[in-house]
């Protein structure tokens, strides 16, 4: 089994409040007060099950009595898809994925309450809302358990199946239970149907997976469906509410710096709208195996591989030693307005060193621009003639080695104007070489 590690080289010029994707709870104030995508706890390294390890707490807990109403409110984050499930376990026991496992609640669909894509025609886009989620954000109201002692409790928030090949999420936020109707037996986990995409039906919109632990790790590394790939149903193992006779969580249609709809439910999608298509997410079906430069032309694709060949020209980094033992794949292209992301999955089959990966890009991408590069990547340059390329290089020790069977994935965003996200997975060749 390969192991995996995560290389962010994240090419972008989109954060509205520092976020791209992701989310946590921003309302009630989690353990870290998770207010930005680069707070807290954040795939891939976050495995929960909160937010912050409960020695690393730095939020008091808050007193709160048994049937009172909790209105939970997260962004979206230009992500699509996915369930919210809520769960309590005592405080002490709150580093324990199974204690949380044990007191499951309620399930919801990640996008209700008012969050929506800011282009009602494509429901999987993006959206203007801020990552705090001051505007629009996604929210639904749950009450405290009878069953709960009086004592510390925590509610564990998770979000799964999101939209593209996520990993899971959490936000945890500590209670003092003291008083209110008490009944000796936990009830039954209910389920919660009816998002953006299906508004009032018995299923939500999701990837990759139905259920927690399964997409630790991005993109997903134990995928039950298709990674990437669109899918409707209702969370797996759980009792549908609406067959129960529950009535659905009530959400407030005003609160303090919230823009919402008169009711604060889900609205439906506008007439005209339509599910996503392959052109603005596609997940590769082939490799790129050992790349060489036997063939010098290259040729649109319609598979999604990647193309073996390196280019006919010079490239701006004047590398010209090809790595022959590494395997590439894109693994995931997804679209929004003007920005794209892509996701580059690197095997080696002997130990590497000092790679550089070359990206060159369709012909026709004209107006497609690198725009920067953070964290365990860098753009070392780009070019627009004779053919458009980037060169990316990692700039951490630790990144710049792929041990033998060892998989690293290279997240990629950028400008472009004019391509879809089939035309870029099918037309986007990727080259590895090493400057040893």
């Amino acid at each position: 089994m390969a192991f995996s590690r995560l290389v962010v080289a994240s090419l972008a010029l989109f954060f509205v409040a520092s976020t791209f994707g992701h989310s946590y709870v921003t309302s009630p104030t989690s353990r870290t007060n998770q207010k930005q995508s680069n707070s807290g706890c954040r795939g891939p390294a976050c495995l929960g099950p909160c937010d912050a390890s409960l020695a690393n707490a730095r939020t008091p807990a808050v007193t709160i009595a048994r049937g009172a109403s909790i209105n939970v409110q997260w962004p979206r984050n230009n992500h699509a898809g996915g369930f919210i499930r809520f769960a309590w376990a005592q405080t002490s026991a709150s580093d324990s994925h199974s204690a949380f496992d044990a007191g499951v609640e309620e399930i919801h669909c990640h996008e209700i309450g008012g969050c929506k894509p800011s282009d009602p025609n494509d429901p999987n886009g993006g959206d203007t809302g801020p990552g705090d989620g001051s505007i629009n954000p996604c929210q639904t109201t749950i009450k405290v358990p009878s069953h709960l002692t009086d004592g510390k409790w925590t509610l564990q928030w998770a979000w799964f199946g999101g939209a593209f090949a996520l990993g899971d999420y959490y936000s945890c936020i500590d209670y003092v239970i003291s008083g209110g109707s008490a009944v000796s037996s936990q009830a039954q986990p209910l389920f919660y149907g009816g998002d953006y995409t299906y508004p009032n039906q018995n299923k939500c919109k999701f990837f990759n997976t139905d259920r927690l632990h399964q997409c630790e790790n991005e993109p997903c590394n134990k995928p039950i469906f298709p990674n990437s790939q669109e899918q409707s149903g209702p969370a797996y193992g759980i009792a549908s509410a609406s067959s129960s006779g529950a009535q659905p969580p009530v959400v407030p249609s005003t609160t303090a710096k919230k823009a919402s709809s008169t009711t604060g439910r889900i609205q439906p999608i506008t007439s005209g709208a339509k599910p996503l298509t392959t052109s603005q997410i596609v997940s590769a079906a082939t490799t790129h195996k050992k790349a060489s430069t036997s063939t010098t032309s290259k040729k649109p694709l319609t598979t999604g591989a990647v193309v073996s060949s390196a280019p006919s020209v010079q490239n701006c980094a004047r590398l010209t030693n090809v790595l022959d033992s590494v395997t590439t794949t894109i693994t995931a292209v997804d679209t929004w307005s003007n920005i794209f992301r892509m996701v580059v999955q690197i095997e080696a089959d002997d130990d590497v060193s000092n790679w550089m990966m070359l990206i060159v890009w369709p012909d026709e991408a004209t107006d497609t621009e690198v725009q920067d590069v953070f964290n365990s990547g860098d753009l070392k340059c780009s070019a627009n003639y004779p053919t458009r390329h980037s060169v990316i290089a990692p700039v951490a020790s630790w990144a710049s080695s792929i041990k033998s069977g060892e998989e690293m994935f290279v997240e990629i965003r950028a400008i472009n104007t004019n391509m879809n996200s089939q035309f870029i997975m099918s037309n986007t060749q990727i080259i590895m070489y090493t400057t040893n």
